[in-house]
């Protein structure tokens, strides 16, 4: 019983620890429509890789046509 017990909870640490064990992905690509002139209210918020939780995605492309450099979409869901 105990012999069990030690190799259930074993096997728990290892599978929750191999979740962190991935490497980090920098980011993802906004989906940008070109024709956008405005974004909607919807509240969908992407993290960018700048560290700042945008709106939407729509948000971020519209941040994007005013930089140099694209943000990408470090994952969905705030920072």
């Amino acid at each position: 019983m105990k012999v069990t017990a030690l190799f259930l909870l074993s096997a728990l640490a290892l599978l929750s620890l191999s979740g962190n064990a991935r490497a980090e992905v920098p980011g993802t690509q906004a989906k940008c429509n070109s024709e956008v002139n405005g974004c909607t209210r919807i509240y969908n918020p992407v993290c960018g890789t700048d560290g700042y939780t945008y709106p939407n995605e729509c948000e971020l492309c519209r941040e994007n046509k005013r930089r140099e450099f694209p943000v990408l979409i470090k994952k969905y869901g705030p920072c």
